[in-house]
């Protein structure tokens, strides 16, 4: 199932956006994300699911969708606040790697062009 066409559809929090990224967590077309278990990325996906056919927000359709799973709502937020904060780590880590390379990256050229 294609779940990108119902995430651009409307731009969405960032809460939502977690959701639609838990949802792609383990779609064989994003092979090797996984970022969360799959008990949490099927609830979100049927989460999008569910609030694209109603037209409404993933935030509102979550406990909804936790209360026929009989998973407790608490549960996912906090699956999902864990997967904020691996983002967030992977993302300030690459910025730390793109900046060391930067550096690296002129201080390789200063180098070359003293040498010719």
């Amino acid at each position: 199932m294609d779940i990108l066409r119902y995430v651009k559809s409307k731009p969405s929090p960032l809460r939502d956006g977690l959701i639609a990224r838990a949802a792609r967590s383990w779609n064989p077309e994003f092979p090797g994300r996984m970022e969360l278990p799959q008990k949490y990325a099927k609830i979100c996906l049927l989460t999008m699911v569910l609030a694209t056919s109603k037209q409404r927000n993933p935030l509102e359709i979550l406990p909804e969708v936790c209360r026929i799973k009989g998973v407790d709502e608490s549960e996912v937020i906090e699956a999902l606040k864990l997967l904020a904060r691996r983002i967030e780590d992977t993302d300030y880590a690459s910025k730390g790697n793109s900046g060391m390379e930067a550096a690296l990256n002129k201080r390789t050229k200063s180098l070359l062009e003293r040498l010719r």
